[in-house]
């Protein structure tokens, strides 16, 4: 109640003048998160050198701000709209903060689900999510993203266009309603970055499609997704070169019983070249035991070798040919100070195999493209606070 009152405050305080004015909406929520960590980086046992160990400050994610309402139209037809960002946390970065970067949209909502159009997590990212009930999450010094999903980005981002974690703009968006905690998602992101017919060769018109299922009954929650990007990238040399079609598919699942949680993963990244496509499987496994306020978490990650391409072959942090994978271990212990807050303190390694490249993404955690090398071993410890509103 005390959101909606301040909702209702704060759109007053902007409103029109009086001959113009609307009556103000009394069904706005106002939501989010602060999340801030001090950690201690460092990377070692790659030939050229050692990254040496640094203190930074930073946000590993969560760290947001959003407003969402309906509107009733009758007939059991709702408008929905949600507007959310990113706010600066303890580095104080600002340039993804603009309104509307994250899950932004409006739609309609009845008895057959909800269709929306807008800036919205992809179905894939989205199963992957049932694992994200630690507070080791998806990106950040702990996070999922870089084994599981090869990183994570927005829409058909040219810099990062192997990443399957995706917050997907231009997309348009089916969620169906919940049938005994089944529940089927389906996206599609618009090909508005087409190429010109023009002085370009190939002509690529990238867009991208997903689907996922999910399901919820008692202490189990499970979920499998699948998303395929066309034309992100392109294979082969000028002028012969064609744009290619990237895949993966997704299973997620927990179990949740008293002062336990138990947790596992298993993804495939598939990635379009001339003389084949390159491959790797990834997996996870996860758990939490709660005492009261306390929370004691592990979490094992496993990337395995690139298979199915020309030798070297690399796309984002897959590489073909043996010693290409990576492991990351990760022990946390959280204190709950309230049902909203906590501070926690956690240790993570990335050891990559000898040819590996898998980096953190979230820059508080991440080596620096000059300083990371093929083989780097990553220690990250540190300790952080998290509220949600």
């Amino acid at each position: 109640m005390k959101k909606k009152l301040l909702a209702a405050a704060v759109v007053s305080a902007f409103a029109a003048p009086a001959a113009f004015a609307q009556t103000a909406p009394t069904n706005v929520t106002i939501y989010g998160g602060l999340v801030s960590e001090v950690i201690s980086v460092k990377g070692d046992d790659a030939p050229g050198g050692d990254y040496q160990r640094r203190t930074r400050v930073g946000s590993p994610g969560g760290t947001l701000i959003g407003f969402r309402g309906s509107e009733t139209l009758g007939g059991g037809m709702r408008v929905i709209w949600q507007v959310e960002q990113n706010v600066g946390s303890g580095d104080g970065t600002g340039t993804t903060n603009s309104w509307g970067s994250r899950n932004t949209f409006l739609g309609l909502q009845s008895g057959i689900g909800q269709v929306f159009v807008g800036n919205f997590d992809s179905p894939l990212k989205l199963v992957l999510g049932i694992n994200n009930t630690m507070r080791f999450g998806l990106t950040g010094p702990n996070g999922m993203n870089p084994i599981m999903n090869n990183g994570d980005a927005t829409g058909d981002d040219a810099a990062n266009s192997s990443a399957f974690s995706r917050r997907v703009n231009n997309s348009v968006n089916y969620a169906s309603p919940m049938f005994s905690g089944f529940q089927v998602r389906a996206q599609y992101m618009a090909n508005e970055n087409k190429s010109l017919t023009s002085g370009v060769n190939p002509q690529l018109s990238p867009s991208l499609w997903g689907v996922s299922a999910t399901w919820a009954g008692g202490p189990f929650r499970a979920g499998v997704g699948y998303q395929k990007h066309t034309d992100f990238r392109t294979a082969g040399a000028f002028p012969t070169s064609r744009g290619v079609d990237d895949s993966s598919y997704l299973i997620s699942g927990s179990w949740n019983s008293g002062p336990f949680l138990v947790q596992a993963g298993y993804s495939r990244v598939s990635y379009g070249t001339v003389g084949g496509d390159l491959k790797r499987n990834n997996w996870l496994v996860g758990g939490q035991y709660s005492m009261g306020m306390h929370r004691f978490r592990a979490q094992y990650q496993h990337a395995g070798d690139g298979s199915g391409a020309p030798a070297n072959t690399i796309i984002g942090n897959v590489v073909q040919g043996g010693d290409t994978g990576a492991q990351m271990w990760q022990l946390g212990y959280g204190y709950a100070l309230s049902k909203r807050t906590e501070v926690y303190g956690f240790y993570s390694m990335m050891d990559n195999d000898r040819n590996g490249i898998v980096n953190h993404s979230g820059g508080h955690a991440s080596i620096p493209a000059g300083a990371f090398r093929a083989g780097m071993d990553i220690t990250i410890f540190g300790i952080g606070m998290a509220h949600s509103f």
